[in-house]
């Protein structure tokens, strides 16, 4: 079975010189990041490759996760994946290597909220609800993935096993 990790980048600040691709995390988004790092680490949920947009805010939301794991995750930074869509996101996860049990994909909404929505056929219902009501940002949809291959993957092809927002986490 393959696991498929879809997180929504931390919060960010509203404005950055470079433009939104340049904005970084807030402080509430690096603290978030930390604590959403140490529940990762402490489920087992550690990716073998993270699929990142190349935008400041999910590489340093990345880069917070992987500071509460025993070693870091190989990166693919990926310029397309900045604003991609659902269809697009999942091009991507299709095109990951095979070998890779666990893969995450860092990004932005409305596309990783749309995928996870699209991906997920079944799974825990209380789950599936929280996360249809809303994707906050630093928000975890953990599914499994039945498929042979990372490009076998469709629509409706994953059941979700579990939805983590900053707000359970502070709780």
């Amino acid at each position: 079975m393959r696991h498929l990790l879809l997180l929504r980048h931390a919060k960010a600040v509203a404005h950055a010189r470079g433009g939104d691709i340049e904005r970084e995390l807030s402080h509430r988004g690096r603290r978030e990041a930390g604590l959403l790092g140490r529940h990762m680490q402490t489920q087992g949920l550690r990716p073998e490759l993270a699929l990142v947009s190349a935008s400041a805010r999910t590489r340093e939301t990345v880069a917070l996760l992987m500071a509460q794991w025993p070693a870091p995750v190989p990166l693919d930074i990926q310029r397309g994946l900045y604003d991609a869509s659902a269809s697009t996101l999942l091009a991507a996860i299709g095109a990951a290597p095979p070998e890779i049990r666990t893969l995450m994909v860092v990004g932005h909404n409305p596309g990783i909220a749309d995928l996870a929505i699209n991906l997920t056929a079944g799974g825990d219902p209380r789950a599936r609800l929280r996360m249809m009501e809303g994707f906050p940002t630093c928000a975890l949809a953990v599914l499994e993935v039945p498929a042979e291959n990372w490009e076998d993957l469709t629509f409706q092809g994953a059941r979700l096993l579990d939805f983590v927002t900053p707000s359970q986490l502070d709780a």
